[in-house]
């Protein structure tokens, strides 16, 4: 029972690969040449649109409180006393 549900999702993905093959090729030039690809790139492959330049990555601004102290208080070092 379980070989033969494998065997025909097996089918189905395969059949599924291979009618969006141009899909495929398409997602994979697009990776090859911006490395990450975000939904709108995605959308325009499934569109059959030319992919479009990645948009810039957003900058997370520092967190509100205007407190450059660190978080966590620096480790200190003690001398080691001998015996």
């Amino acid at each position: 029972e379980i070989r033969r549900i494998l065997d025909e999702q097996y089918a189905v993905a395969k059949k599924i690969l291979t009618d969006n093959r141009d899909k495929v090729e398409a997602m994979t030039a697009a990776l090859l040449e911006f490395e990450t690809i975000d939904a709108d790139q995605i959308g325009d492959i499934m569109a059959g649109r030319p992919v479009r330049q990645p948009k810039p990555l957003a900058t997370t601004p520092p967190p509100a409180g205007g407190d450059d102290k660190p978080s966590a208080p620096a480790p200190t070092t003690q001398p080691v006393q001998e015996a």
